[in-house]
């Protein structure tokens, strides 16, 4: 039997969450050294806490060199169900901390740029006493964060396709990618196709965001290389990208509406392109755990009628810009 291993005849041994949490700070850190500063332990401690998680899950998970540790094989699937179980367990203590549902935190994406918070408008007059939370970011990023517990909902227009079995995914309606360019740019009048298109570089946003994936997926979908977009600009927020376009430093394919009130204003215009598969879907996403709960599976079932009839209607307001 290896050294790093203590004989349990045979019974299943137990490990500390503390231990796994302990674990993927090493992994993270690269070496015990750096995990032990940060967390403010010993190195002996440290390495008595990973010993603890190999014996539990009996395999060795790291691979020791003077340079630091790398996972094994066995050690990259063992993170993965810690990860699982440290999250789950995070997410039942929010759910339980807030068991009488009096506060709800809801990760939107940019499609819900203008929708939700009329949703949280809506929350609030029909339910007074709920304190309603709302954070815009990117669509995988809103999606760590309900994984994480630290939302409860999620409004987003990409889900990556290994999805967390343990979410609940509902389809809100659907929206589309469409080409914005300052007004009085080459492309703003005439058709428009894909070749004219990658042409001109673009303002993209980081891969945190669902309009970036949807893209790659729309562009590979209508028989385009993503890798044949010359990116001019990579910018991290929605409005950079939108003020980047505005002010002729390229164009962009984004969401016809996060950006129909910018078309509205006359900041940037919308073009329809030709030949391209720009419909992509938007979701309302939880955890089934939270929909255990009473309450919040209320809150979800009122978020989730009203954001489709709000996304149906601004979809039918916003497509006509798309000329």
């Amino acid at each position: 039997m290896p050294k790093y291993l203590k004989d349990t005849g045979g019974a299943l041994s137990m490990v500390r969450v503390d231990f796994m949490q302990t674990f993927t700070q090493v992994v993270e850190k690269g070496s015990f050294k750096r995990a032990a500063k940060d967390l403010g332990m010993s190195i002996s401690s440290v390495s008595f806490q990973i010993n603890s998680v190999e014996q539990f899950y009996g395999a060795k998970l790291l691979k020791r060199s003077v340079s630091g540790v790398t996972l094994t094989d066995e050690g990259k699937i063992a993170l993965k169900n810690m990860k699982m179980v440290i999250e789950s367990i995070e997410e039942t203590k929010k759910l339980i901390s807030n068991i009488s549902g009096e506060k709800l935190a809801i990760a939107s994406g940019m499609v819900g740029l203008y929708i939700v918070p009329q949703i949280q408008a809506l929350l609030k007059t029909r339910y007074p006493e709920l304190e309603v939370k709302v954070m815009l970011r990117g669509a995988h990023i809103c999606l760590d964060m309900l994984t994480k517990g630290e939302a409860d909902f999620a409004v987003v227009g990409d889900i990556p396709d290994d999805v967390n079995d343990r979410l609940e995914v509902f389809k809100l309606g659907s929206d589309r990618l469409m080409l914005i360019v300052p007004p009085d740019h080459p492309l703003s009048e005439g058709e428009v196709t894909l070749e004219d298109v990658i042409k001109y570089p673009f303002v993209v946003l980081t891969d945190d965001y669902g309009i970036t994936t949807s893209l790659k997926k729309a562009l590979i979908d209508s028989g385009i290389d993503p890798e044949k977009l010359k990116i001019g600009y990579v910018v991290d927020d929605f409005f950079s990208q939108l003020h980047s376009v505005s002010n002729g430093l390229g164009i962009a394919i984004t969401s016809i509406i996060a950006s129909c009130r910018a078309c509205e204003v006359g900041l940037v215009k919308a073009r329809d392109i030709k030949g391209f598969r720009s419909e992509r879907s938007i979701y309302f996403v939880t955890t089934k755990l939270a929909m255990e709960s009473e309450r919040l599976s209320e809150y979800a079932r009122f978020v989730v009628e009203n954001s489709s009839r709000l996304f149906s209607e601004v979809k039918h307001k916003c497509d006509p810009m798309a000329l």
